[in-house]
Protein backbone atom coordinates (compact mmCIF):
# COMPACT_ATOMS: atom_id res chain seq x y z
CA UNK A 1 0.00 0.00 0.00
CA UNK A 2 1.00 3.72 -0.56
CA UNK A 3 -0.13 6.68 0.00
CA UNK A 4 -0.88 9.90 -2.63
CA UNK A 5 -1.54 13.05 -1.46
CA UNK A 6 -3.41 15.88 -2.94
CA UNK A 7 -3.32 19.11 -0.91
CA UNK A 8 -6.78 21.08 -1.93
CA UNK A 9 -5.73 24.37 -0.54
CA UNK A 10 -9.08 25.49 -0.12
CA UNK A 11 -10.35 23.14 2.02
CA UNK A 12 -10.44 23.82 5.78
CA UNK A 13 -6.81 23.30 7.06
CA UNK A 14 -7.70 20.40 8.99
CA UNK A 15 -9.85 18.25 6.31
CA UNK A 16 -9.12 14.78 4.77
CA UNK A 17 -10.20 13.05 2.55
CA UNK A 18 -9.43 9.35 1.76
CA UNK A 19 -10.14 7.28 -1.23
CA UNK A 20 -9.67 3.42 -1.05
CA UNK A 21 -10.11 1.38 -4.14
CA UNK A 22 -10.71 -2.37 -4.24
CA UNK A 23 -7.93 -4.25 -5.90
CA UNK A 24 -5.60 -0.99 -5.88
CA UNK A 25 -2.31 -0.31 -4.08
CA UNK A 26 -2.69 3.46 -3.99
CA UNK A 27 -4.84 5.37 -1.60
CA UNK A 28 -5.50 8.99 -2.60
CA UNK A 29 -5.47 11.46 0.51
CA UNK A 30 -6.80 14.98 -0.37
CA UNK A 31 -6.06 17.13 2.46
CA UNK A 32 -6.33 20.75 3.78
CA UNK A 33 -2.68 22.38 4.22
CA UNK A 34 -1.91 22.13 7.75
CA UNK A 35 -2.64 18.25 7.77
CA UNK A 36 1.08 16.22 8.73
CA UNK A 37 2.21 14.12 5.83
CA UNK A 38 4.97 11.43 5.58
CA UNK A 39 5.01 8.61 2.96
CA UNK A 40 3.93 6.14 5.85
CA UNK A 41 1.17 8.06 7.72
CA UNK A 42 -0.97 11.25 7.64
CA UNK A 43 -2.36 12.88 10.44
CA UNK A 44 -3.60 15.80 12.07
CA UNK A 45 -3.53 14.71 15.59
CA UNK A 46 -1.53 14.52 18.24
CA UNK A 47 -0.85 11.73 21.01
CA UNK A 48 1.13 10.08 24.03
CA UNK A 49 4.54 8.22 21.79
CA UNK A 50 7.15 9.78 19.57
CA UNK A 51 6.08 11.76 16.53
CA UNK A 52 8.29 10.93 14.00
CA UNK A 53 7.35 7.05 14.94
CA UNK A 54 4.15 7.93 13.92
CA UNK A 55 2.61 5.61 16.50
CA UNK A 56 -1.07 7.19 17.31
CA UNK A 57 -2.77 3.74 15.75
CA UNK A 58 -0.83 2.18 19.10
CA UNK A 59 -2.28 3.90 21.54
CA UNK A 60 -5.72 5.60 22.78
CA UNK A 61 -4.10 8.73 24.06
CA UNK A 62 -4.41 10.17 20.84
CA UNK A 63 -6.39 13.28 19.85
CA UNK A 64 -7.68 14.20 16.15
CA UNK A 65 -7.49 11.69 13.35
CA UNK A 66 -5.27 10.07 10.61
CA UNK A 67 -3.46 7.06 8.76
CA UNK A 68 -1.30 4.74 9.34
CA UNK A 69 0.62 2.17 6.86
CA UNK A 70 0.58 -1.54 8.47
CA UNK A 71 2.04 -4.66 7.02
CA UNK A 72 -0.27 -3.46 3.52
CA UNK A 73 -3.24 -2.51 5.22
CA UNK A 74 -4.33 0.77 5.90
CA UNK A 75 -5.49 1.95 9.61
CA UNK A 76 -7.98 4.89 9.67
CA UNK A 77 -7.20 6.31 13.26
CA UNK A 78 -9.87 7.81 15.27
CA UNK A 79 -9.74 9.95 18.32
CA UNK A 80 -9.28 8.63 21.91
CA UNK A 81 -12.72 10.20 22.79
CA UNK A 82 -16.16 10.40 21.47
CA UNK A 83 -16.01 13.90 20.86
CA UNK A 84 -14.78 13.75 17.33
CA UNK A 85 -15.46 10.37 14.68
CA UNK A 86 -14.70 9.23 11.09
CA UNK A 87 -17.02 8.71 8.48
CA UNK A 88 -16.64 6.30 5.61
CA UNK A 89 -18.97 5.30 2.16
CA UNK A 90 -18.92 2.75 -0.11
CA UNK A 91 -18.73 4.54 -3.26
CA UNK A 92 -18.53 2.45 -6.65
CA UNK A 93 -16.03 -0.73 -5.87
CA UNK A 94 -14.73 1.06 -2.84
CA UNK A 95 -14.67 3.05 -0.07
CA UNK A 96 -14.06 6.90 0.90
CA UNK A 97 -13.42 7.79 4.87
CA UNK A 98 -13.35 11.41 5.91
CA UNK A 99 -13.02 13.15 9.33
CA UNK A 100 -15.50 15.59 8.18
CA UNK A 101 -19.00 14.09 6.98
CA UNK A 102 -19.67 17.67 5.10
CA UNK A 103 -16.28 16.73 3.15
CA UNK A 104 -17.63 13.28 2.68
CA UNK A 105 -20.96 14.03 1.11
CA UNK A 106 -19.52 17.47 -0.82
CA UNK A 107 -17.15 14.94 -2.35
CA UNK A 108 -19.65 12.41 -3.23
CA UNK A 109 -22.31 14.82 -4.43
CA UNK A 110 -24.48 13.55 -1.23
CA UNK A 111 -27.09 14.76 0.88
CA UNK A 112 -28.61 14.11 3.93
CA UNK A 113 -32.57 13.52 3.77
CA UNK A 114 -34.03 16.73 4.63
CA UNK A 115 -37.65 15.22 5.30
CA UNK A 116 -35.57 13.14 7.65
CA UNK A 117 -36.50 14.64 11.22
CA UNK A 118 -34.00 12.37 13.26
CA UNK A 119 -30.68 13.10 12.86
CA UNK A 120 -30.46 14.48 16.58
CA UNK A 121 -32.07 11.72 17.91
CA UNK A 122 -29.43 9.23 16.03
CA UNK A 123 -26.37 11.15 16.66
CA UNK A 124 -27.33 11.58 20.20
CA UNK A 125 -27.24 7.84 20.87
CA UNK A 126 -23.43 7.82 20.79
CA UNK A 127 -24.08 8.94 24.90
CA UNK A 128 -25.42 5.21 25.34
CA UNK A 129 -22.14 4.25 24.87
CA UNK A 130 -19.71 2.60 21.77
CA UNK A 131 -21.60 -0.57 21.79
CA UNK A 132 -25.24 1.39 21.22
CA UNK A 133 -24.55 4.46 19.17
CA UNK A 134 -26.73 4.59 15.87
CA UNK A 135 -23.83 4.03 13.20
CA UNK A 136 -25.29 4.38 10.26
CA UNK A 137 -26.73 8.28 8.71
CA UNK A 138 -28.62 7.36 5.51
CA UNK A 139 -28.22 9.69 2.47
CA UNK A 140 -28.49 10.28 -1.02
CA UNK A 141 -25.17 9.10 -1.82
CA UNK A 142 -25.66 5.69 0.22
CA UNK A 143 -24.96 4.95 3.56
CA UNK A 144 -22.28 6.57 6.16
CA UNK A 145 -20.72 5.03 8.89
CA UNK A 146 -20.16 6.49 11.89
CA UNK A 147 -16.82 5.64 13.70
CA UNK A 148 -16.35 7.04 17.54
CA UNK A 149 -13.15 6.18 19.70
CA UNK A 150 -12.42 2.79 17.48
CA UNK A 151 -9.80 2.63 14.49
CA UNK A 152 -10.76 1.15 11.03
CA UNK A 153 -8.41 -1.45 8.95
CA UNK A 154 -8.72 -1.55 5.42
CA UNK A 155 -7.02 -4.76 4.02
CA UNK A 156 -7.93 -3.73 0.40
CA UNK A 157 -11.49 -4.81 -0.43
CA UNK A 158 -13.03 -3.82 2.67
CA UNK A 159 -13.18 -1.98 6.06
CA UNK A 160 -13.38 -3.57 9.41
CA UNK A 161 -13.69 -2.10 12.79
CA UNK A 162 -10.86 -2.54 15.82
CA UNK A 163 -10.86 -1.42 19.43
CA UNK A 164 -7.85 0.24 20.00
CA UNK A 165 -5.18 -0.66 22.16
CA UNK A 166 -5.89 -0.14 26.16
CA UNK A 167 -2.44 -0.36 27.53
CA UNK A 168 -0.76 -2.32 30.71
CA UNK A 169 -2.90 -0.07 33.26
CA UNK A 170 -3.67 -0.01 36.42
CA UNK A 171 -4.56 2.79 38.67
CA UNK A 172 -5.35 0.87 42.14
CA UNK A 173 -4.55 4.53 44.36
CA UNK A 174 -4.91 8.04 43.33
CA UNK A 175 -0.50 8.21 42.75
CA UNK A 176 -1.11 5.91 40.37
CA UNK A 177 -4.18 7.46 38.45
CA UNK A 178 -2.38 10.88 38.81
CA UNK A 179 0.55 9.36 37.54
CA UNK A 180 -0.77 7.85 34.74
CA UNK A 181 -2.18 11.27 33.71
CA UNK A 182 0.77 13.02 34.51
CA UNK A 183 2.91 10.86 32.03
CA UNK A 184 0.34 10.75 29.17
CA UNK A 185 0.37 14.42 29.66
CA UNK A 186 4.37 14.79 29.26
CA UNK A 187 3.81 12.48 25.82
CA UNK A 188 1.46 14.40 24.33
CA UNK A 189 3.42 17.42 25.02
CA UNK A 190 6.62 16.66 23.71
CA UNK A 191 4.44 15.18 20.63
CA UNK A 192 2.65 18.13 19.48
CA UNK A 193 6.21 20.65 19.71
CA UNK A 194 8.28 17.87 17.91
CA UNK A 195 10.16 18.12 14.18
CA UNK A 196 6.30 18.75 12.73
CA UNK A 197 5.62 21.40 9.84
CA UNK A 198 2.90 23.03 11.82
CA UNK A 199 3.31 22.64 15.86
CA UNK A 200 0.93 23.38 18.16
CA UNK A 201 0.71 25.56 21.28
CA UNK A 202 -1.22 24.66 24.12
CA UNK A 203 -4.61 26.63 25.52
CA UNK A 204 -7.09 24.98 28.25
CA UNK A 205 -10.12 25.92 29.15
CA UNK A 206 -11.22 26.38 32.80
CA UNK A 207 -14.62 27.44 34.55
CA UNK A 208 -15.76 27.31 38.51
CA UNK A 209 -16.13 23.70 38.34
CA UNK A 210 -14.43 21.02 39.10
CA UNK A 211 -13.09 19.24 35.60
CA UNK A 212 -11.60 22.04 33.29
CA UNK A 213 -9.63 23.46 36.21
CA UNK A 214 -8.05 19.88 37.27
CA UNK A 215 -7.36 19.69 33.25
CA UNK A 216 -5.66 23.18 33.51
CA UNK A 217 -3.26 22.22 36.56
CA UNK A 218 -2.39 18.61 34.61
CA UNK A 219 -1.42 21.01 31.55
CA UNK A 220 0.69 23.72 33.29
CA UNK A 221 3.52 21.08 32.64
CA UNK A 222 3.73 20.84 29.28
CA UNK A 223 3.90 24.66 28.81
CA UNK A 224 0.01 25.88 29.19
CA UNK A 225 -0.06 30.01 29.80
CA UNK A 226 -3.48 30.56 28.83
CA UNK A 227 -6.72 29.65 29.65
CA UNK A 228 -10.67 30.22 27.81
CA UNK A 229 -13.63 30.60 29.59
CA UNK A 230 -16.82 32.05 29.34
CA UNK A 231 -17.88 35.43 31.27
CA UNK A 232 -20.25 33.15 32.77
CA UNK A 233 -22.83 30.15 32.92
CA UNK A 234 -26.15 29.72 31.12
CA UNK A 235 -27.73 30.76 34.53
CA UNK A 236 -26.43 33.97 34.50
CA UNK A 237 -23.49 33.36 37.62
CA UNK A 238 -20.08 34.23 36.72
CA UNK A 239 -18.18 30.86 36.03
CA UNK A 240 -14.72 32.75 34.34
CA UNK A 241 -12.52 30.76 36.55
CA UNK A 242 -10.18 33.50 36.32
CA UNK A 243 -9.73 33.38 40.00
CA UNK A 244 -8.57 30.20 39.65
CA UNK A 245 -6.70 30.97 36.34
CA UNK A 246 -4.78 33.60 38.52
CA UNK A 247 -3.67 31.63 41.30
CA UNK A 248 -2.37 29.00 38.98
CA UNK A 249 -0.19 32.48 37.16
CA UNK A 250 -2.29 31.55 33.79
CA UNK A 251 -3.66 34.57 31.69
CA UNK A 252 -7.11 34.40 31.20
CA UNK A 253 -9.29 35.04 27.93
CA UNK A 254 -12.75 35.57 28.72
CA UNK A 255 -15.38 35.23 25.93
CA UNK A 256 -18.65 36.93 26.51
CA UNK A 257 -21.43 34.30 26.57
CA UNK A 258 -23.17 36.53 23.76
CA UNK A 259 -20.73 37.50 21.89
CA UNK A 260 -21.25 34.85 18.92
CA UNK A 261 -24.98 36.08 17.97
CA UNK A 262 -23.25 39.28 16.12
CA UNK A 263 -21.51 37.13 14.13
CA UNK A 264 -22.31 35.55 10.73
CA UNK A 265 -23.75 32.02 10.30
CA UNK A 266 -22.31 31.53 13.51
CA UNK A 267 -23.61 28.19 13.83
CA UNK A 268 -23.57 26.36 10.81
CA UNK A 269 -20.09 24.53 11.61
CA UNK A 270 -21.15 23.70 15.09
CA UNK A 271 -24.23 21.73 14.34
CA UNK A 272 -22.73 19.99 11.85
CA UNK A 273 -20.71 18.09 15.06
CA UNK A 274 -23.77 18.07 16.87
CA UNK A 275 -27.01 18.99 15.83
CA UNK A 276 -27.56 21.23 19.01
CA UNK A 277 -24.50 23.20 18.42
CA UNK A 278 -23.65 23.55 22.21
CA UNK A 279 -20.13 24.84 21.58
CA UNK A 280 -21.23 28.00 19.21
CA UNK A 281 -19.96 30.10 22.29
CA UNK A 282 -16.53 29.18 21.02
CA UNK A 283 -16.66 30.96 17.84
CA UNK A 284 -15.47 34.46 19.21
CA UNK A 285 -12.25 33.16 20.18
CA UNK A 286 -11.62 31.59 16.96
CA UNK A 287 -8.30 33.91 16.45
CA UNK A 288 -7.22 32.50 20.07
CA UNK A 289 -8.11 28.90 19.00
CA UNK A 290 -5.98 28.45 16.02
CA UNK A 291 -2.83 26.28 16.25
CA UNK A 292 -3.39 25.00 19.39
CA UNK A 293 -4.14 21.94 20.94
CA UNK A 294 -7.56 22.86 23.53
CA UNK A 295 -7.55 20.77 26.63
CA UNK A 296 -10.82 20.33 28.10
CA UNK A 297 -12.67 18.77 31.21
CA UNK A 298 -15.70 16.67 28.63
CA UNK A 299 -16.47 13.54 30.07
CA UNK A 300 -15.46 14.28 34.15
CA UNK A 301 -19.33 14.04 34.53
CA UNK A 302 -19.17 10.47 34.43
CA UNK A 303 -15.26 9.52 34.65
CA UNK A 304 -14.80 11.76 37.94
CA UNK A 305 -18.24 11.76 39.40
CA UNK A 306 -19.07 9.56 42.24
CA UNK A 307 -22.44 8.56 41.53
CA UNK A 308 -21.76 6.96 38.01
CA UNK A 309 -24.13 4.26 37.65
CA UNK A 310 -22.72 2.48 34.25
CA UNK A 311 -19.04 1.40 34.99
CA UNK A 312 -18.45 -0.26 31.73
CA UNK A 313 -15.64 0.23 29.00
CA UNK A 314 -18.06 1.13 26.59
CA UNK A 315 -17.84 5.05 27.05
CA UNK A 316 -21.03 6.11 28.54
CA UNK A 317 -21.53 9.78 28.62
CA UNK A 318 -23.92 12.18 30.12
CA UNK A 319 -24.50 14.94 26.76
CA UNK A 320 -22.42 15.31 24.20
CA UNK A 321 -20.87 18.36 24.91
CA UNK A 322 -17.73 19.24 22.72
CA UNK A 323 -18.87 17.05 20.00
CA UNK A 324 -20.05 20.13 17.95
CA UNK A 325 -16.83 21.07 17.83
CA UNK A 326 -15.51 18.23 15.46
CA UNK A 327 -16.24 20.00 12.37
CA UNK A 328 -15.44 23.64 13.56
CA UNK A 329 -11.96 22.55 14.87
CA UNK A 330 -11.31 21.39 11.39
CA UNK A 331 -11.76 25.36 9.75
CA UNK A 332 -10.01 26.98 12.63
CA UNK A 333 -7.32 24.40 12.91
CA UNK A 334 -6.86 23.12 16.20
CA UNK A 335 -6.85 20.10 17.93
CA UNK A 336 -9.58 19.36 20.59
CA UNK A 337 -7.77 17.22 23.31
CA UNK A 338 -10.85 16.05 26.06
CA UNK A 339 -8.47 15.06 28.70
CA UNK A 340 -10.46 13.12 31.06
CA UNK A 341 -10.94 10.16 28.15
CA UNK A 342 -7.86 9.52 29.24
CA UNK A 343 -7.95 5.84 30.50
CA UNK A 344 -11.96 5.97 29.93
CA UNK A 345 -12.03 2.26 29.73
CA UNK A 346 -10.53 1.55 33.33
CA UNK A 347 -13.78 3.82 34.82
CA UNK A 348 -13.89 1.21 37.10
CA UNK A 349 -11.23 1.29 38.87
CA UNK A 350 -11.26 5.39 38.71
CA UNK A 351 -14.46 4.92 40.40
CA UNK A 352 -13.24 3.06 43.23
CA UNK A 353 -10.41 5.60 43.79
CA UNK A 354 -13.41 8.65 44.18
CA UNK A 355 -14.46 6.50 46.76
CA UNK A 356 -11.25 5.48 48.60
CA UNK A 357 -10.55 5.72 51.87
CA UNK A 358 -7.82 8.05 50.84
CA UNK A 359 -9.96 10.98 49.15
CA UNK A 360 -11.59 11.07 51.99
CA UNK A 361 -10.24 14.60 52.78
CA UNK A 362 -11.39 16.11 49.58
CA UNK A 363 -14.18 14.56 49.90
CA UNK A 364 -16.55 17.46 50.31
CA UNK A 365 -19.92 16.85 52.21
CA UNK A 366 -22.58 18.05 49.31
CA UNK A 367 -24.14 16.00 46.33
CA UNK A 368 -21.71 17.87 43.91
CA UNK A 369 -18.70 15.96 45.05
CA UNK A 370 -15.64 15.10 42.86
CA UNK A 371 -12.46 14.16 44.79
CA UNK A 372 -9.82 13.87 41.93
CA UNK A 373 -10.57 16.71 40.47
CA UNK A 374 -10.52 18.61 43.78
CA UNK A 375 -7.63 16.81 45.21
CA UNK A 376 -5.43 17.94 41.66
CA UNK A 377 -6.60 21.28 41.77
CA UNK A 378 -5.81 22.03 45.59
CA UNK A 379 -2.73 20.68 45.89
CA UNK A 380 -2.21 22.75 42.77
CA UNK A 381 -2.79 25.89 46.01
CA UNK A 382 -5.79 26.63 44.74
CA UNK A 383 -7.89 27.18 48.06
CA UNK A 384 -11.63 25.00 48.21
CA UNK A 385 -14.24 27.62 47.67
CA UNK A 386 -13.04 28.47 44.45
CA UNK A 387 -14.35 26.01 42.75
CA UNK A 388 -16.80 23.42 42.61
CA UNK A 389 -19.56 24.65 44.79
CA UNK A 390 -22.23 24.34 42.40
CA UNK A 391 -22.67 22.47 39.45
CA UNK A 392 -23.08 24.94 36.04
CA UNK A 393 -23.47 24.44 32.49
CA UNK A 394 -21.99 26.48 30.22
CA UNK A 395 -23.49 25.36 27.22
CA UNK A 396 -26.09 26.81 24.30
CA UNK A 397 -29.22 24.91 24.00
CA UNK A 398 -29.75 25.78 20.41
CA UNK A 399 -32.52 23.35 19.90
CA UNK A 400 -33.95 24.27 23.06
CA UNK A 401 -34.13 28.13 23.71
CA UNK A 402 -36.84 29.87 21.66
CA UNK A 403 -34.24 32.13 19.90
CA UNK A 404 -32.67 29.47 18.53
CA UNK A 405 -30.51 30.86 15.78
CA UNK A 406 -29.40 34.12 15.15
CA UNK A 407 -31.92 36.47 13.03
CA UNK A 408 -29.64 36.03 9.86
CA UNK A 409 -28.92 32.22 10.67
CA UNK A 410 -32.43 32.27 10.83
CA UNK A 411 -33.30 33.87 7.24
CA UNK A 412 -30.87 31.75 5.37
CA UNK A 413 -32.47 28.45 7.10
CA UNK A 414 -36.18 30.11 5.68
CA UNK A 415 -34.28 30.16 2.32
CA UNK A 416 -32.98 26.72 2.56
CA UNK A 417 -36.50 25.75 2.93
CA UNK A 418 -37.56 27.48 0.05
CA UNK A 419 -34.99 26.26 -2.11
CA UNK A 420 -36.61 22.68 -1.51
CA UNK A 421 -40.14 24.07 -2.28
CA UNK A 422 -41.24 22.84 1.26
CA UNK A 423 -44.09 25.70 0.65
CA UNK A 424 -45.88 23.86 3.36
CA UNK A 425 -43.04 23.31 5.52
CA UNK A 426 -41.53 26.65 5.71
CA UNK A 427 -45.19 28.17 6.53
CA UNK A 428 -45.50 26.04 9.14
CA UNK A 429 -42.06 27.12 10.30
CA UNK A 430 -42.58 30.82 10.21
CA UNK A 431 -45.97 29.63 12.47
CA UNK A 432 -44.44 27.24 15.03
CA UNK A 433 -41.47 30.11 15.88
CA UNK A 434 -44.23 32.83 17.03
CA UNK A 435 -45.47 29.69 19.35
CA UNK A 436 -42.69 27.61 20.15
CA UNK A 437 -43.99 27.81 23.62
CA UNK A 438 -47.36 26.89 22.79
CA UNK A 439 -47.94 24.21 20.42
CA UNK A 440 -44.71 21.76 19.12
CA UNK A 441 -46.33 19.45 16.86
CA UNK A 442 -44.45 21.13 14.37
CA UNK A 443 -40.72 21.56 14.90
CA UNK A 444 -38.77 23.45 12.50
CA UNK A 445 -35.68 22.43 14.90
CA UNK A 446 -35.50 18.57 13.42
CA UNK A 447 -34.48 20.14 9.94
CA UNK A 448 -31.80 22.15 11.19
CA UNK A 449 -29.11 19.18 10.60
CA UNK A 450 -29.35 18.90 7.36
CA UNK A 451 -29.46 22.89 6.80
CA UNK A 452 -26.05 22.99 8.19
CA UNK A 453 -24.05 20.12 6.46
CA UNK A 454 -25.08 21.39 3.32
CA UNK A 455 -24.28 24.71 3.78
CA UNK A 456 -20.88 23.81 5.14
CA UNK A 457 -20.41 21.55 2.11
CA UNK A 458 -19.65 25.01 0.69
CA UNK A 459 -16.17 24.65 2.38
CA UNK A 460 -15.48 21.79 0.37
CA UNK A 461 -15.13 22.56 -3.82
CA UNK A 462 -14.53 19.34 -5.46
CA UNK A 463 -10.59 18.54 -5.78
CA UNK A 464 -10.30 16.49 -8.70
Amino acid sequence: MRLEYVQAPHWPPLAWLARCHAGRSTIEVFHGPRVETTDEWFAEAVWAGDYEGGGFDQTDIVAGSGVRLRDDTVVFVSSGSTVDRLHSLQVGGGTWVSNSLSCLLATAKGSLDPTYSHYGRDIRTVIHGLNNYQRVLKTSAGAVHLTYFENVRWDGRTLTIEAKPAGDRAFATFAQYRGFLDSSMQRVGENMTATRRYPYTVLSTISSGYDSPAVTVLARQVGCVETLSLDRARDGDEDSGAAIANILGLRSLVVPRDAWRAMTLPEIPFMVGAPGGHQVIFKPAEHDLAGRVLFTGYHGEKMWAKDTQDLSEHIVRGGLSGLSLSEYRLWVGFIHCPVIFWGARHIRDVHAISHAPEMKPWDVAAQYSRPIPRRIVEEAGVPRELFGAHKRDGNVMLLGSQDFLTAQSFEDYLDWLGELRWKRVRRHTEWNIRRINRLRRLNPRRYMFPWAVERAKQRYPCPF
